[in-house]
């Protein structure tokens, strides 16, 4: 009896060993790496990368590409940082596009039912070279990078306020901020009547021009004389100032009759890029003070008295 079970027991055990040979050697052949590796590192030649499809290269071809910077930096005017092209059909373009781009610090945006036609878009994100001539005049310098856009249609078309742009501007603050486009005729930057939203730290515009390139600018002199306009708002002692923030208080002297007001801040303006000579937009109540109302402008020097810290900053 007991060596009927012996024998039993023996034969499961070859049974058993020869299972177990076959179950490692399956296995072994399964494994994606090699026995002679470590086995955190994988047998590459064992694994399939799959090639992007039509489909996958179309939405690649659409992304945001960087652009590698040129080896004669000091012989451009500019550096191309990113560039997107991107394709439209015509029910696209007249449903509405707003292309929000450049890790979201430019905006173009095309409103619904406008234009009525298929077309291409051409985005870039630049910075100025040392030595470029773009580089803007004394006093100021740019705020933001230059975004340059340039938008085809297929069909012929007048371009009137048709498109809205907006850029974020890099520091904390918007005073002596505003947008500007660079003339490539006249080699200077033009300003553009823009809409400061400061709680999105961004400028605003809506525009006809279908290629150019923006940036926002910053006055870094602050204006202390120059022409003060007027405005009727709250009827009382206060002004728009594009240098001061809301709070502070400003003693503006008339150059003519040397009258003064003291006013405070409780708005932005006027555009310095529109009216570059303007320092103050005083209201109404305050600017019959020191001037008669039917003169529109007068000859100001504006002094700050306090200056109440940005709540921004």
């Amino acid at each position: 009896m007991i060596k009927t079970n012996y024998k039993i027991l023996l034969r499961l055990l070859i049974i058993l060993a020869i299972f177990s040979s076959f179950v490692n050697s399956a296995l072994a052949q399964e494994s994606p790496f090699g026995d002679n590796q470590d086995t955190n590192t994988p047998n590459l030649s064992q694994i399939q990368f799959l090639q992007p499809s039509a489909q996958q290269t179309q939405t690649i071809s659409d992304t945001v590409q960087a652009v590698t910077p040129p080896e004669n930096i000091a012989d451009t005017n500019e550096i191309v940082l990113n560039t997107l092209a991107q394709s439209f059909k015509q029910a696209e373009i007249y449903k509405g596009q707003k292309i929000k781009v450049f890790d979201n610090k430019f905006v173009f945006n095309i409103d619904k039912k406008i234009l009525n036609t298929a077309a291409t878009l051409d985005l870039k994100e630049i910075i100025l070279s040392p030595n470029s001539q773009m580089a803007p005049k004394n006093g100021f310098q740019l705020a933001s990078k230059i975004y340059e856009f340039n938008f085809v249609a297929a069909e012929p078309i007048v371009y009137n306020k048709t498109f809205w742009i907006s850029i974020k501007y890099d520091s904390a603050d918007y005073f002596r901020k505003n947008l500007y486009y660079y003339d490539e005729a006249k080699n200077e930057w033009v300003g553009i009547k823009g809409i400061i939203s400061n709680g999105a730290s961004k400028i605003i515009a809506n525009i006809s021009m279908n290629r150019a390139k923006v940036a926002i600018l910053e006055s870094i002199d602050i204006m202390t004389e120059g022409y003060a306009s007027w405005y009727k708002y709250k009827g009382c002692n206060c002004a728009a100032s594009p240098d001061y923030p809301k709070g502070t208080k400003l003693k503006v002297t008339n150059l003519a009759n040397n009258k003064s007001i003291i006013v405070k801040v409780n708005d932005w303006g006027p555009d310095r890029s529109v009216h570059p000579n303007r320092v103050i937009d005083l209201d109404v109540v305050a600017f019959k003070q020191i001037a008669k109302k039917s003169q529109g402008l007068c000859q100001v020097k504006v002094e700050p008295l306090t200056v109440v810290e940005s709540a921004v900053k």
